[in-house]
Parts: C-alpha cells; structure tokens; sequence
C-alpha cells in the first residue's frame, strides 16, 4: 500500500490510501483528496497509478503543480517521499505507507469542497516564499475570509496583496462599481497598511472608512462587502 500526506507547511491534515488507479485533488467536493484553499483549483491534478508505482497528472489548474521545484507537465512518476507543491499546501508520497485510520476518517468528514467560489490566483515565486516561511515556522500575518461557511486564510507574503476585479487579483472582488484594483494591502516596516484606490466602493477599517490605514492584529477590513480579518497565521 501507498499514501499521501497532506501538508500545510510541516503540519499533517490529513493522510489517504491509495487505493484505487486514480485519485483527484482538489478543491471540490467530489475529489477524492480535498485541498481546502482558494489558490487550489477545484480539480487541480490527480495521482495516477503508473507501472509498479504513481505519477501525478496535472489538470489543467490555474496555479500549476510543482515537483522538485519544477512545474508538472502532464505526467510526471513520483519518487519516495517527494512531495507535490500546491500552493500553500503539499502532498508527500510515502510509496510504502498506510493512512492513519484517525487522520483518514477526519479527511473523510471534513466536508471541504467550496467548489463555487474563484480560485485565487497565486505567482509561482510567491508560492515558493509561502512554504519557505512555513517551513521555518514563522508567523506569517494572513487574512481570514468566510466563505460558504468555511474559513480561507489568504497569507500576507507579498509586497502588495491586490484586492479587486482584475484577473489575478489576490483576493477577488466583484459587484458593481468594484474597480479593477479596489485596495492594496501594503508591507511596511511595522506591518501592513491597507491602501484604498478611490472610487464609490468604499474601503472600511473596522468600519470607518479610511484611504490608508495601518493594520493591526484583529482589525476587521471591509472592502465592497467583503469582509476580512487581519491575524496571525
């Protein structure tokens, strides 16, 4: 038997047997391996059984699926213990493991798959940087959205973390009036700063409507309608 680990960082969410010749990860509910983060698309890749062994299969997602620091094209075998980079989070395979039969059943009930939401886009360096700071156990400042009914944590390791309509913007925005850069979130010397671009969305800290606002540890941020929460990781 084989497994993949899911890791956020070095931290184990939840273990899988694989036990069948193909098992889809991502976002939505009807994967087998659910990865409940919004720079994850709904079917992002899947584990293949290849020979003797398994590959992984990328799906067409929108942020790539990396091995050994490279981007997977197509179909790529997987080595013992190496692990496949999505996003923020990783999946390690142990090529002679078993689930944890507690960690596979917390999998199992776990419910993700907010299928219907964007994918939020994530810069392949950035990626990089989030499990670097992760693996280190720093204290990455993130912010908290609900989003039906379940937490998405966006991290604050970039420069500036870009809040609107635009294609690829960090945290997508819509609705009418949105422009298509709303608000940044800024890095400064004593943390972030949130950074509004005008126009007849406003942007509300802790609901006062503010231009450029530092931030601190559990701010509430309002940026045409969504609500935000600035804390630690």
């Amino acid at each position: 038997m084989a497994k993949i680990t899911v890791l956020f960082g070095n931290q184990v969410q939840a273990e899988y047997n694989l036990d069948k010749d193909e098992l889809r990860v991502g976002r939505a509910a009807d994967c087998e391996i659910v990865v409940d983060n919004m720079g994850v698309s709904r079917h992002h890749c899947s584990i293949v059984r290849s020979g003797e062994g398994w590959a992984v299969a990328d799906q067409g997602s929108n942020n790539g699926t990396f091995v050994s620091g490279k981007r997977v094209d197509g179909t790529q075998d997987l080595k013992h213990k190496e692990r496949i980079v999505l996003g923020k989070h990783s999946l390690e395979y142990d090529a002679h493991g078993t689930a944890d039969p507690a960690k596979a059943a917390a999998a199992s009930g776990g419910g993700g798959g907010g299928g219907g939401e964007m994918t939020m886009f994530v810069d392949p360096e950035q990626m990089k940087k989030m499990q670097e700071e992760l693996k280190k156990g720093g204290q990455a400042m993130v912010l908290s959205i609900i989003q039906g009914g379940r937490e998405v944590k966006v991290q604050l390791v970039k420069q500036e973390t870009i809040i609107g309509k635009i294609p690829g913007a960090d945290i997508p925005v819509r609705g009418m009036f949105v422009k298509p850069i709303q608000a940044k979130v800024i890095k400064s010397d004593s943390g972030h700063r949130l950074v509004s671009m005008g126009g007849f969305r406003s942007v509300k800290v802790n609901g006062r409507k503010v231009s450029d606002s530092n931030l601190n540890p559990g701010d509430v941020l309002q940026v045409a309608g969504v609500i935000m929460h600035y804390k630690k990781q």
